[in-house]
């Protein structure tokens, strides 16, 4: 038993790049966050140490220099005031220092007036001074303490720059790459289900208008891809029906044909008296027969054109043709109806240099089913037009047949080229296959050309259609 390929479903690519992208912003966060708290940290120590010891060294230094200014003054003057405020200075020098841990590897300065003041004041012994040579000593080693501080603070302060430069490139860095694996991430999904639905859509349009039937190729395994087997698995069923059921249409009429050829033939005998008189109410029943005989032969001939356009396609013999004689062989064609109903047939004002490109005989059935179906639905004594548009931008020639009918309702508009589509207010009125329009349509496209149903009044039809224009070259060509 083969095993089936790995489905990777649409939710879970949608899941999968959410995944990701939800971890990239944690990276980038991540990476932030180790920045920030880098710079953080700095900062606190900055505060909390560098600029605190150089808060106490400069009080130290104004402290040593006033006593030392006091020890000066002492030598020089000898009075006691100034030597017991030189005391004073050593023990304010005491509490600045003395209750603070100080580390010799930090701050050697301080750390060396912390021990050197122990020595001095730790008997209380105020016979003990230290000199001036001593106090200068501490001055130069506290002054170079917060030389050190100060380096150090302007040292902390590159790194913190350096590192709010590495966190903010670092950071566009991290945002523009996420942008543009999202945006590229996001267009890739976006294209890939674009392709698929656009690829199934086309697949629904060909069926819709009964094109020829083209697989599906979606190259995916998701949902979308499963979708696709499904239509293409459906659309084989289809078109293996549509075969069948072309293929018993034909069989059907062509058996049906014989007997019915039999049928007029013999009904054609009696009508001319081979057997016998013929009294003028067996005459009248005849006619009857033959005439709805007549119209089963025609219907066998539509099912069986309709069953080889959609089997074979069409085989069409483009010549230059006078526009202007088509329409006018068109009109002879329904003539007998239209003076039957007092129907009045509008042809265009055509010149003589008015040729189009087209196969006559399927244009003529073209103009007689659009004609056929306008006479059968305009009431007594009223109008069918003929008209016609040159476009020269396309090079082609628009021809309308518009009707006084009843119209069609808005929501029957669109079914009106179908196969054997019948709208519910034309089956009140007269009878039919539904045939004629969609011979009509699959004619009309084989040469190239549209054909619509047209925007009217609230009463009455416009059936238009196009066909490409004749030019010098194409009797040059002849």
């Amino acid at each position: 038993m083969a095993s089936r390929p790995l489905r990777i479903g649409i939710t879970t690519k949608l899941l999968a790049w959410s995944l990701a992208l939800i971890t990239i912003f944690y990276i980038i966060t991540f990476a932030l966050f180790l920045g920030i708290k880098g710079i953080v940290s700095t900062s606190g120590r900055i505060v909390n140490e560098d600029f605190a010891t150089i808060t106490q060294s400069d009080q130290v230094m104004d402290t040593l220099l006033s006593y030392l200014e006091n020890l000066r003054k002492y030598q020089i003057l000898g009075r006691e005031e100034y030597l017991s405020a030189s005391w004073d200075h050593l023990e304010n020098l005491q509490l600045l220092v003395g209750g603070t841990v100080i580390r010799r590897d930090h701050s050697p300065g301080l750390f060396s007036l912390q021990t050197d003041l122990a020595k001095y004041l730790h008997n209380g012994n105020h016979g003990l001074f230290p000199g001036e040579n001593e106090a200068e000593r501490w001055i130069s080693l506290v002054s170079m303490d917060r030389m050190d501080r100060f380096e150090r603070i302007n040292t902390s302060v590159q790194s913190i720059y350096a590192k709010g430069a590495a966190a903010y490139r670092w950071g566009l860095i991290g945002l523009a790459t996420a942008t543009f694996l999202g945006i590229a991430a996001s267009l890739g999904v976006a294209l890939h289900l674009h392709r698929s639905l656009r690829a199934i859509r086309q697949g629904i349009g060909r069926m819709t208008h009964n094109e020829e039937f083209q697989p599906i190729r979606t190259n995916s395994s998701d949902e979308l891809g499963e979708l696709a087997e499904a239509f293409n698995a459906m659309a084989e069923r289809l078109e293996v029906e549509a075969r069948m059921r072309a293929e018993f249409i034909s069989m059907l009429s062509h058996e049906i044909r014989t007997p019915l050829t039999s049928i007029r033939e013999a009904i054609s005998l009696v009508q001319d008296g081979v057997l016998g008189p013929v009294d003028q109410r067996q005459s009248a029943y005849l006619d009857i027969a033959q005439k709805e005989a007549h119209r089963l032969s025609d219907l066998l001939s539509k099912l069986m054109q309709i069953s080889n356009l959609g089997s074979k396609g069409i085989e069409l013999h483009i010549q230059a043709l006078p526009l202007r004689n088509l329409v006018q062989e068109a009109i002879l064609r329904v003539q007998p109806i239209a003076v039957k109903k007092s129907i009045t047939i509008a042809p265009p004002d055509l010149d003589e240099n008015t040729w189009v490109l087209a196969d006559k005989e399927h244009i003529q059935q073209v103009l007689f089913n659009l004609l056929g179906n306008a006479l059968k639905f305009t009431p007594t004594d009223s109008l069918v037009t003929i008209s016609t548009t040159m476009r020269k931008v396309s090079n082609t020639v628009k021809i309308c047949v518009t009707d006084q009918g009843p119209g069609i309702p808005l929501q029957e508009q669109k079914y009106v080229f179908e196969r054997f589509y019948r709208g519910k207010s034309i089956q009140k009125i007269t009878d039919g296959a539904g045939l004629g329009l969609s011979i009509s349509r699959q004619i009309i496209e084989a040469h190239s050309g549209e054909i619509w149903l047209e925007e009217t009044a609230p009463t009455g039809s416009a059936f238009c259609f196009t066909l490409l224009l004749a030019t010098d070259r194409h009797f040059e060509g002849s």
